[in-house]
């Protein structure tokens, strides 16, 4: 029964692959918060280590994804292009390989690095219209909603507890990244607001926020904060526009600070710490930050895995190789800046911090430039994602939980790029109909891209 299952979860997507790719995105996001797991009793032993359901169904999105890429390749290239900060990273994360200590848990790690940029060019690929970016748009929503009454319908049952030390989450998936992908799709609702003000996207952003608040993870609130931050900065004007970023800042220490749950969450002796004592030392509060063995971790893999070769690093993969080998209580490490130093050293991380400093910026370019309210709402929905995702890295798995919360940021992304792109073809459209009566339609492939070999959709035909 586990191998059919095994089977299914690769085969499915790499069938949408071949007969409908527009499906194979929206598949992709509808059950990106489904939780595919047999537990650690059930993980299976492979030639590429121990893995679980969820890593074969992303190995399953993953070949998929280069089904489709791979016949467009001369596109999916001029696309990548675009993003050559990002691509020059992967680069360097996969000629990391050369010196990791484990082919195959670098493997894996390529997989997880490479899986968001691949969902990027296929959903670049396979959208045409306004049409097929709003179904990708209401796909999310979707999720985003059923996620949310498992979560509590789970708590409701009995099925699973819910305290401000275990926090609200899908079973099986966990309050992380449950929290994760619901704080991208309140930046996501919030976008909307700011462009189409309206009742059902405050109703969104209200459930969204307080599911993924309650789920009580740390780093995930700060996130959305800041994401709520960078949405409100772009999209407001005058005054208000400078006060965003100083509300935003300080509300993390507020919330921390002032909240009782917060506070103890935050700190070991919650109800110790006060505003006078991190004002008069500050040394003795930070000292009582709960870090539930990641400093020690953090510790151990920079000395031994960073300094070593701090420019190249020790080659992806290491990490989890160290943890899924030796018994130190922690699967992961918890902080994908410290994996990235340790494994891409130096070298990858500041390729990284660029190729996110050229998202940020085009995608405000974007949205200023843009002629609609969805496209802007899309450019600003991806960086406040984009924001959200950056912070979570810091201390949680973000690289890891690709399908429930990566794929989520890159759509966004593609979805911003489409939207220019459809806006162009639209413009280019309404001014040669002022010139000379022509049809009104050209296609999106030919935007900025001069002639090149076009593809059709899908693979596979049953005509």
């Amino acid at each position: 029964m586990i191998e059919l299952v095994i089977l299914l979860t690769v085969l499915i997507p790499i069938t949408l692959a071949l007969i409908w790719p527009n499906g194979l995105a929206i598949a992709a996001l509808l059950t990106g918060m489904l939780p595919l797991t047999l537990g650690r009793e059930g993980m299976m032993v492979t030639v590429l280590g121990r893995m679980d359901l969820s890593a074969v169904r992303l190995l399953g999105l993953w070949i998929a994804s280069l089904l489709v890429i791979m016949p467009n390749l001369w596109r999916a290239g001029r696309y990548s292009l675009r993003y050559r900060w990002h691509l020059l990273f992967l680069v360097f994360a996969m000629l990391s390989l050369v010196w990791a200590p484990s082919a195959a848990y670098g493997s894996r790690m390529i997989v997880k690095l490479t899986a968001p940029f691949l969902f990027l060019l296929l959903i670049l690929l396979t959208c045409s219209s306004w049409q097929d970016l709003r179904r990708l748009q209401h796909t999310m929503v979707l999720s985003g909603i059923l996620a949310t009454m498992v979560a509590v319908l789970a708590v409701l049952g009995g099925y699973s507890s819910f305290s401000p030390q275990l926090g609200l989450g899908v079973p099986g998936l966990g309050p992380a990244a449950t929290s994760a992908n619901l704080a991208v799709l309140t930046v996501l609702a919030l976008a909307f607001l700011r462009t189409s003000p309206g009742w059902k996207a405050a109703a969104l952003i209200g459930v969204f926020a307080a599911a993924c608040v309650a789920g009580f993870t740390r780093i995930t609130i700060i996130g959305l904060l800041l994401g709520f931050t960078a949405v409100l900065w772009v999209s407001c004007k005058g005054l208000i526009r400078w006060l965003t970023p100083l509300a935003g800042v300080a509300s993390v220490p507020t919330l921390f600070l002032f909240n009782d749950i917060f506070r103890q969450r935050m700190f070991k002796n919650g109800g110790d710490i006060s505003l006078d004592l991190l004002l008069k030392n500050p040394a003795a509060a930070l000292d009582n930050i709960h870090g539930s063995g990641r400093f020690e971790a953090w510790s151990y893999v920079l000395n031994n895995f960073f300094k070593p070769n701090p420019f190249f690093g020790s080659g992806v993969g290491t990490t989890q190789s160290y943890f899924y080998t030796h018994a130190t209580g922690l699967n992961v490490i918890h902080s994908e800046y410290i994996r990235l130093l340790a494994e891409v050293g130096i070298g990858g991380v500041a390729l990284m911090g660029i190729a996110v400093a050229a998202y940020m910026i085009r995608l405000v370019r974007t949205c200023r430039a843009s002629s609609t309210r969805e496209g802007r709402a899309y450019s600003l929905a991806a960086l406040g994602g984009l924001v959200v995702y950056v912070i979570f890295m810091a201390t949680d798995n973000a690289i890891d939980y690709v399908t429930s919360c990566g794929i989520f940021v890159f759509a966004l992304i593609a979805m911003s790029e489409k939207a220019s792109e459809l806006e162009a073809v639209d413009s280019r459209a309404r001014a040669q109909e002022t010139q000379a009566s022509v049809p009104a339609a050209l296609p999106v492939e030919g935007i900025g891209f001069g002639p090149m070999p076009s593809r059709r959709f899908p693979l596979v035909s049953w005509r």
